[in-house]
């Protein structure tokens, strides 16, 4: 047991350190429309061209007077040079403004800076600090993050129950990341008395009809381990998670019924 804990901690560290935090999702200031978030108001501006023109007289006046957005977006062109010189303290200094407002992605991005160290000094407590702060607001990406770091015990205490909480928050959204992680922990059993193989069908078997490469590596490892019953309850619990906003309630309900 010891030895699958181990290599669970290490795939968590790599996966979920790496995928989910050391990628400051800049994705969210793009010339492409992004989704908007739970109590995280993004400005229309966002589905235009950005960086059109002279991107820096355009933006900074905006940012100036206190435009979120504008502010946030100033963040990513400094973080990555995106016509202006490349200067990530600069650029932090941009996320802060957009962050001490309230905004969700620029909380977000100044917490993955701290985290990685870029434009300040490295600090995992700082870190999950704005992490929480847009994970607070409903922001998938930071709930996210935010159980990483529970579970691994970075910058806050190790506590799965709270790395479940808060990857149950962003599944719930559809965040497909978060969804594959929480059915990772139901087929380990990891921060619970024993694996639930039902529930991770439940969980997984949405993102192996979308074609999920690991989530189906990890079905593969896990059928022959269910018996008959055991899939058909999962699938019936993958039938009432799809879609956003029915996993927390659909789980909830089943727990509820299998600890009878």
């Amino acid at each position: 047991m010891g030895g699958i804990q181990m290599q669970w901690s290490k795939w968590m560290m790599l996966s979920l350190a790496g995928a989910m935090l050391i990628n400051p999702l800049w994705s969210q200031a793009s010339e492409k429309p992004v989704a908007k978030h739970a109590g995280v108001p993004i400005p229309e501006a966002k589905t235009e061209d950005l960086y059109a023109g002279d991107s820096l007289k355009r933006w900074l006046p905006k940012a100036e007077r206190g435009d979120i957005f504008a502010q946030y977006v100033l963040g990513h062109m400094y973080c990555v040079g995106q016509g202006v010189p490349k200067n990530p303290a600069i650029g932090l200094s941009w996320y802060r403004r957009a962050a001490d407002q309230g905004f969700a992605p620029g909380q977000l991005a100044l917490g993955t800076m701290y985290y990685n160290g870029e434009g300040v000094k490295q600090d995992y407590t700082l870190a999950a600090k704005w992490f929480r702060l847009a994970a607070e607001r409903g922001y998938d990406r930071a709930q996210n993050n935010l159980a990483a770091m529970y579970m691994n015990g970075t910058g806050v205490p190790k506590d799965y129950m709270q790395a479940i909480k808060w990857l149950r928050a962003a599944a719930d959204q559809g965040y497909a990341t978060a969804q594959y992680t929480l059915g990772r922990m139901y087929s380990d059993g990891t921060g619970m008395s024993k694996p639930d193989l039902v529930a991770a069908y439940g969980l997984l078997r949405p993102l192996v009809e979308s074609g999920n490469t690991a989530a189906v590596a990890v079905m593969k490892k896990m059928l022959p381990k269910m018996n008959q019953d055991q899939i058909k309850q999962g699938q019936e619990l993958a039938e009432r998670i799809r879609g956003k906003n029915h996993l927390d309630e659909a789980l909830s309900a089943y727990e509820k019924i299998a600890s009878r």
